[in-house]
């Protein structure tokens, strides 16, 4: 009796331990495959955003400010639509525009007459609610002179990879210094 018992016994404990190994590691390699490659293209999505914000200004993209500025409000809507729309969630793209997110510091470059050029980023994920840490180091250029800026902040990502919150933004006064380098303009 005692043999079938310590038989039995070491068949349902080898069962609960095959069964209890075998399901959550299945699950949890699903899940952390899919949430590597979710992480990687959440970085890309971030990547971009940064990529548009620290380039430039292209001259395709100053004729469209000169344009801006002298005879048409809507002449950026369709640089804009292009380089971002596919970054933020449709319910929150005309806020994004709206609230100048989009050009924060190109148009300030741009009225400066500066350059900017991406030395180095780095992104990394802070949590499990999709949320990222960037900090950017940029290059400014102008009249052959370079100089550097950092730029940090938080960027939260939707569950459908869209940028859905830009925040806690630290550039050191980069973009008002820019804009207070920047010749005044007069409006007509």
């Amino acid at each position: 009796m005692k043999g079938i018992l310590l038989k039995l016994a070491v068949l349902v404990s080898a069962l609960i331990l095959s069964v209890g190994c075998s399901n959550p590691d299945s699950l949890s390699s699903k899940s952390n495959g899919s949430s590597v490659h979710d992480n990687q293209k959440n970085k890309e999505t971030i990547q971009t955003y940064l990529k548009n914000e620290f380039t430039g200004p292209s001259e395709e993209l100053k004729k469209l400010f000169n344009k801006f500025f002298s005879e048409d409000p809507t002449a950026l809507n369709a640089y804009i639509k292009e380089k971002y729309k596919s970054l933020i969630p449709e319910e929150d793209y005309q806020t994004f525009v709206n609230t100048n997110e989009a050009f924060r510091w190109l148009l300030p470059a741009y009225q400066a007459g500066y350059q900017l050029k991406i030395k180095n980023s780095e992104i990394q994920k802070v949590n499990n609610n999709n949320a990222y840490t960037f900090k950017v180091e940029v290059e400014y250029s102008k009249e052959g002179e370079t100089k550097t800026a950092a730029v940090t902040g938080y960027i939260n990502m939707n569950d459908n990879g869209k940028i859905s919150a830009i925040r806690d933004i630290n550039d050191g006064g980069f973009a008002q210094n820019m804009m207070l380098s920047a010749p005044q303009r007069t409006i007509k």
